[in-house]
């Protein structure tokens, strides 16, 4: 009980009943499921039982102990091999379409649990982390949900069986089956806590490794214009080796513990023999019931050895578990403004959206201010600048517009003109279309592209984008035009290019604010310039924020707003002259 308590304090029976929790929450979800495994899974069990039984009379009846019925004896032992051949096939067929069906299930619940999760907190875990956790612990946690209780279940039936009718037997070969019982399980607690603690350091360096290749194929052009294809693969190495290190530790920890477990064992296989032959010799028993004691004194073994090894599946299912609700339970973003944002859409269409920052205060770290007391307004059809050094908080004010990110103090509004304001959200960015700096392009075609923003779009309603957007000059060129593939990260266009394909599909969008943070640094002059001016034309209530330093694009503008030194500031023509000076 004092061991109980002072697991409560330290909190690790609270973790665990939490995990628990948490899987229990997918137990619920698929039981039908899961019953109808651990039905055929128990009738395996019952099954191996039987044969076990039946075969002891079959060898008396073949022996002559007990002639009478020798053909029933071998029909029923024939059909009992036979019915457990064909369970066994459609337990595994079954198996594996309830293992994939409750995998993949899971594994896009949390995966869209992870989308919806709040983007300030989960900008905090690296891609390949969450890709992870995504994919191998929900896997693993899928593949626990579904084993773990039809597992425990047939192995208890196994073994509740086989106790029973050894009891009825003989009572004394039932105790010698069970006497290694309690050394095992007093060594299972102490292997219990070292197989946790390897298991979380396993996931975490399979984590790691994740993390390592997604980033150095992500970032193969540069690691090769350095020639740094060396030091990648050294570290490749080592991670491998670590990998490597850690799963020799935990396998000589096993190795070791399944030396002690199978020399009880079989010590205790060994007395179990010796004992049935010695009734045998003292005729005490018949061949068959010899046969059938070894058989059931193995089960006992087997049985009890078998609920043993599950541990180290709920401890994995366990650590995944507790990896998983670590990232599941960041808060979620809010939709509750959904229609009345929606409405505002509506109705930008005619009269234009206005975005306001008011007396905004926002920081990453305590103390340490980005900005103070900021002030911004964007109306409808203009084009408003943000300018400022690297690093002073350009593309955080972006991210303010979008909801990414929420002030510690101030309010960031959007209206339409007249009406009243709806603090922006999650629910608010259906307002906008965002082209930012690093531009995104997916694998597939340029139209599949253009349609991840809108679905139903026409190929017509495409061109019209690209013609806007300065792209349909290289688009229609191309062999296969907007069916041509963009390939990852659109590494068959230039810069300019993907610059042009993005602000296009931002154009589909029909979102009545456009922010462009940068998104026009790869264009030449002339172009930006009639970009730009294509982007008003073509929706003149359409309010347009850029993050940009070059002047050309100020020249453009109804306001600039500078952000330096921990203030946003309304600049003009001298102020804007100046900054371009001085960076």
């Amino acid at each position: 009980m004092r061991r109980i308590i002072q697991k409560i304090k330290e909190g690790k029976l609270k973790k665990l009943l939490a995990e628990m929790l948490w899987m229990y929450i997918y137990v619920r979800r698929y039981w039908m499921l899961i019953l109808l495994y651990i039905a055929l899974g128990s009738m395996g069990s019952v099954l191996g039982l039987g044969t076990s039984v039946v075969s002891r009379d079959l060898v008396d009846a073949v022996t002559g102990v007990s002639s009478a019925g020798i053909a029933r004896v071998a029909f029923l032992y024939v059909g009992v091999g036979v019915s457990q051949i064909f369970i066994n096939a459609v337990q595994s067929r079954m198996s594996t379409k309830i293992r994939l069906k409750v995998t993949n299930e899971i594994k896009a619940d949390i995966y869209e649990q992870v989308l919806r999760t709040d983007w300030a907190y989960v900008a905090g875990y690296r891609s390949g982390d969450l890709l992870y956790r995504v994919n191998g612990d929900a896997g693993m946690v899928a593949n626990s949900i579904l084993t773990f209780l039809p597992n425990v279940v047939s192995t208890l039936i196994s073994f509740g069986g086989a106790f029973v009718i050894v009891m009825q037997n003989d009572p004394m070969m039932a105790l010698i089956a069970l006497a290694g019982a309690p050394v095992s399980f007093l060594s299972s607690r102490y292997m219990t806590r070292k197989m946790r603690e390897m298991q979380k350091e396993n996931q975490e360096m399979a984590s790691a490794k994740t993390v390592f290749d997604q980033e150095t194929f992500q970032n193969l052009q540069f690691i090769k214009a350095f020639g740094m294809i060396d030091r990648v693969t050294e570290k490749f190495h080592a991670l491998q080796q670590e990998s490597m290190d850690i799963a020799l530790r935990q396998n000589k920890f096993q190795s070791g513990s399944m030396v002690i477990t199978s020399l009880i064992g079989q010590v205790i296989g060994y007395a179990c023999y010796g004992f049935a032959a010695y009734r045998l010799w003292q005729g005490e028993i018949s061949y068959g019931t010899m046969t059938m004691f070894v058989g059931m004194a193995g089960s006992l073994r087997g049985s009890f050895s078998g609920l043993l090894g599950l541990i180290p599946t709920a401890l994995r299912a366990g650590i995944s578990a507790e990896r998983i609700m670590e990232i599941v339970s960041l808060p979620r973003e809010s939709m509750e403004d959904e229609d009345e944002a929606r409405q505002m859409k509506e109705r930008g269409k005619e009269q234009g959206i206005a975005v306001c920052m008011r007396q905004v205060d926002f920081q990453y770290e305590e103390n340490k201010w980005v900005y103070q007391h900021a002030d911004f307004e964007a109306n409808p059809g203009e084009i408003v600048a943000l300018i400022g050094p690297s690093g002073q908080g350009k593309t955080t004010t972006l991210r303010l517009f979008l909801g990414l990110y929420h002030p510690q103090r101030g309010s960031v509004t959007v209206n339409n003109p007249g009406g009243s304001p709806l603090e922006v959200s999650s629910s608010t960015r259906c307002l906008f279309s965002y082209i930012p700096q690093g531009n995104t392009m997916f694998s597939g075609s340029i139209a599949e592209n253009m349609r991840m923003v809108r679905p139903q779009a026409t190929d017509e309603e495409i061109k019209s984008v690209l013609k806007t957007a300065c792209a349909w000059e290289f688009v229609e060129r191309l062999e296969n035009g907007i069916d041509t593939q963009v390939m990852e990260q659109g590494r068959r266009f230039s810069e300019g290019q993907k610059q042009r394909l993005s602000i296009a599909r931002a154009l589909l969008a029909d979102a009545p604010v456009m922010i462009l943070d940068e998104a026009t640094s790869a264009l030449d002059v002339a172009t930006e310039r009639r970009l730009l001016r294509n982007i008003i034309k073509k929706e003149p209530c359409r309010t347009v924020i850029v993050a940009a330093h070059r002047p050309s694009v100020f020249e453009l503008c109804s306001r600039v707003y500078k952000i330096q030194g921990g203030n946003v500031s309304q600049v003009n023509e001298q102020g804007i002259r100046e900054f371009l000076e001085a960076f």
